[in-house]
């Protein structure tokens, strides 16, 4: 299944694969090698050259268990991309609050 070319999603992982946290080191490099090609054959822009690359489609839209490394990571590289990433900050208060806060402040108490 390699390309020829190495495989990267600079929009979802700019970091690369291996750095993101999501990938192991082998199925990083899977992503990278054969990348391009399970991306082809997902979207069905290339038809399948063998009986390994037909298992491939039928595990990624789920005809068959997903069981080849290919079909596990591609399911979970779909995964990391279709989720929504929750990010927190530090300070968690409102600019509502924050004006409220400093009217309070400036008030003048006559005595």
């Amino acid at each position: 299944m390699f390309s020829g070319q190495k495989f990267f999603d600079d929009r979802h992982f700019p970091k690369g694969f291996t750095r993101s946290g999501c990938f192991t080191i082998k199925e990083a490099q899977l992503l990278e090698s054969c990348g391009r090609t399970m991306k082809a054959l997902f979207e069905g822009v290339q038809e399948p050259a063998n009986e390994d690359e037909q298992k491939f489609i039928d595990e990624v839209n789920g005809r068959r268990a997903a069981e080849s490394d290919y079909g596990k990571c591609w399911l979970k590289y779909l995964k990391e991309i279709n989720h929504k990433h929750v990010r927190y900050n530090l300070c968690s208060t409102s600019r509502r609050n924050s004006e409220d806060h400093h009217e309070s402040d400036s008030l003048e108490i006559d005595e």
